[in-house]
C-alpha cells in the first residue's frame, strides 16, 4: 500500500484530472463491450464530473499521491421508499477508478473505507454499485471488501 496517498473530497479544481481517469475507466468499458457502450469523449467525462461536483446529492473522492490525483470515486446519495427496501438512505457508486499505473497498491481499499466512513456520518445505511461481468478484477475487489452480489442483469443484442 502506498502510504503517501491521501483520500480527500474533490472540488471543482479537480474536475479535469478526475475526468482523465474517468475516461480511462470508460474506455476500458467501451473496448470490452462495444455493442453496449457508445464511446464517450473525454469532454463528456469532464461535463459529467463538473455536474456531479455541483450536485448536493453527490460526492467525489480523490486519491492524491505526491500532489497528483491517482484515483477517484463518484457517489450519489439517494433516498429510497421504505416499501420493499430495508435501507432508506443509500449511496450508489456511480464511477470509480485508480490510475492504471497505481493499481494493486491498496488505494482502492482506502478509498472505499474513507467513503464508507463519510457516508455513515451522513446517515447512509448501505452502498450499492454495478459491475459488468467482464470486469472480474473489480468484482473480486468488491467481494474482498465485503460487498455481495444482489442480482444479475442479462442482455442479448439482436442484429
Amino acid at each position: 500500500m502506498s502510504k503517501n496517498v491521501d483520500v480527500l473530497v474533490a472540488n471543482e479544481d479537480d474536475a479535469e484530472d478526475i475526468a482523465c481517469l474517468s475516461y480511462q475507466v470508460g474506455k476500458m468499458h467501451d473496448d470490452a463491450l462495444p455493442d453496449y457502450f457508445r464511446p464517450t469523449p473525454e469532454e463528456e467525462h469532464l461535463r459529467i464530473i463538473q455536474n456531479m461536483l455541483k450536485d448536493e446529492n453527490a460526492v467525489i473522492f480523490k486519491a492524491v499521491d505526491g500532489g497528483k490525483i491517482c484515483g477517484f470515486m463518484c457517489l450519489l446519495i439517494q433516498e429510497k421508499s421504505r416499501n420493499g427496501y430495508v435501507h432508506s438512505k443509500v449511496a450508489y457508486i456511480y464511477n470509480f477508478g485508480i490510475d492504471e499505473a497505481m493499481r494493486s497498491h491498496g488505494i482502492g481499499g482506502r478509498m472505499l473505507q474513507t467513503a464508507e466512513s463519510f457516508l455513515q456520518t451522513k446517515g447512509v445505511e448501505a452502498v450499492e454499485l454495478s459491475v459488468f461481468m467482464f470486469n472480474q478484477r473489480a468484482l473480486a475487489f468488491y467481494e474482498k471488501n465485503g460487498y455481495r452480489t444482489l442480482d444479475v442483469n442479462l442482455q442479448k443484442i439482436l442484429k
